[in-house]
This record gives structure tokens, sequence and C-alpha cells, in this order.
């Protein structure tokens, strides 16, 4: 992946990180009733959060060389 398509993927990364950080909290005004939901949600958020740490180290990186 070349230096710009590595930018645009943790940018997407960053995007759909700030989206599940925001489900995660309008879940918790819909509390108690929506409390199955809670692992869910909260693993999505950390899988894609993991993602983009991954790419903005990657990111990061490619910067600096």
């Amino acid at each position: 992946m070349d230096r710009k398509e590595l930018e645009t993927f943790y940018r997407k990364l960053t995007r759909q990180a700030a989206e599940t950080a925001m489900e995660l909290h309008d879940l918790t005004e819909e509390l108690p009733g929506a409390y199955q939901r809670i692992e869910e949600v909260a693993q999505k958020a950390i899988r894609k959060h993991q993602e983009w740490a991954k790419a903005k180290e990657a990111f990061e990186k490619a910067q600096s060389s």
C-alpha cells in the first residue's frame, strides 16, 4: 500500500472508529431497555479501534520514512 492509499485507509478507519464510539454513546441513552446490546456494540467498538490503532501506527511510520 502506498503512502496515499495508507492515508485514505487511515482516515476511513478514523471515521469508522468515531462512528462506533458514537453508537456506544447513543446506546447509553437507550438504557436500561437496550442492555442486551451493550456487549455487541462494545465489541464492535473495540475491534474498530484496534484496527484504527494498527492503521495509525502504519500511517505514522510511513510519514516518518
